[in-house]
C-alpha cells in the first residue's frame, strides 16, 4: 500500500465527510447556516485551495496533467477565502459571484481534464467528471442567483457543499478500490 495514495484517500475521505456534514447542516437549518455563511465559505474555499495546491504539487512530474492550472486554481480559492475573512460584509454579493466564476472555471477545467486524460486514472474519471459537472452547475447558479433572490443563495451553497462532500467520499473509495 502506497503511503501517498493512502494519505490522499484519507484526506479526501475526511474532507468529504466534513463537507457533507456542513451541507446537511445548511440544508436542514438554513437560518443558522445563513448567519455563518461567510465563515463557512471561507473555510470551504480555503480547504479546497489547499487540496488543489497539494494535488498540483503532486502532479508536477506527470506530463499528462496540467498541474499549473491546479496551482492557479488553488491560489484563486485561497485568495477568495482570505478576502471573505478580511472583508466579510462589504462585498458579500460580489464575493459570491466571484466564487461562482471560480467554480465555473474549475468545473470546465475538471471536465475537460477528465475527458482528455482518462488513461491516467481510469477508475477515477467518472467521479472526477461528476465533480466537474457539480462545479459547473453550482457555479452558474451562484452567478445567476444573487440577481434573482438572495434568500436562495444559502440553500444553493448548502446543497453544493453537500454534493461536493458526497463526491469526495465517493472519490476516496474509488481511489481505495483502484489504487490501493
Amino acid at each position: 500500500m502506497n503511503n501517498v495514495s493512502k494519505n490522499i484517500y484519507l484526506t479526501l475521505l475526511v474532507i468529504g465527510i466534513i463537507f457533507s456534514l456542513i451541507g446537511v447542516f445548511g440544508v436542514f437549518n438554513p437560518l443558522m447556516f445563513s448567519i455563518y455563511l461567510i465563515e463557512i465559505l471561507a473555510i470551504f474555499f480555503f480547504m479546497n485551495g489547499v487540496k488543489n495546491l497539494v494535488k498540483g504539487i503532486q502532479l508536477i512530474k506527470n506530463p499528462n496533467v496540467h498541474w499549473s492550472l491546479f496551482i492557479l486554481l488553488s491560489i484563486l480559492e485561497i485568495i477568495a477565502a482570505l478576502s471573505l475573512l478580511i472583508t466579510p460584509f462589504s462585498s458579500q454579493i460580489f464575493i459570491i459571484i466571484y466564487i461562482g466564476f471560480i467554480m465555473l472555471l474549475k468545473g470546465i477545467f475538471v471536465v475537460f481534464n477528465s475527458l482528455f486524460h482518462k488513461n491516467i486514472f481510469p477508475g477515477l474519471s467518472s467521479v472526477t467528471f461528476s465533480n466537474g459537472l457539480i462545479d459547473i452547475l453550482f457555479g452558474i447558479l451562484l452567478i445567476v442567483v444573487p440577481f434573482i433572490s438572495q434568500q436562495f443563495i444559502f440553500l444553493c451553497v448548502a446543497w453544493y457543499i453537500l454534493f461536493s462532500g458526497i463526491n469526495l467520499v465517493m472519490m476516496s473509495f474509488s481511489i481505495k478500490k483502484n489504487i490501493l
